[in-house]
């Protein structure tokens, strides 16, 4: 049995990788902006670790499919999509909580 090596670093796939992985973290972010963190990382922590896992869990998935493989190409672009979404979801738990003026909302 020979093991498929992915060599494709930027197909057309990457670009829905990284759109996935945006709107996954983001919608993490935006239920998670309702819980009030202190510091506002923990919400982009978060998001970006239910994103990744997600990530993480189509790749295995596609390595188990017959012709398919695990790319890990797929999870560095997974990568970019989860970080921009994790600012996405920093701002907005911060902005749910803070004023522009950067003060606590109570």
């Amino acid at each position: 049995m020979t093991k498929k090596i992915c060599n494709d670093k930027t197909g057309s796939d990457k670009k829905l990788h990284v759109f996935c992985e945006f709107v996954i973290a983001a919608f993490i972010g935006v239920l998670v902006s309702f819980i009030h963190f202190p510091p506002a990382i923990i919400a982009a922590v978060i998001a970006f670790a239910v994103a990744f896992a997600f990530g993480i869990y189509k790749e295995v998935k596609d390595s188990k499919q017959k012709g398919n493989h695990f790319c890990v190409w797929d999870l560095a672009w997974d990568i970019v999509g989860c970080l921009v979404g994790a600012v996405f979801a920093f701002l907005a738990n911060y902005y749910t909580w803070h004023d522009i003026a950067s003060n606590l909302i109570e």
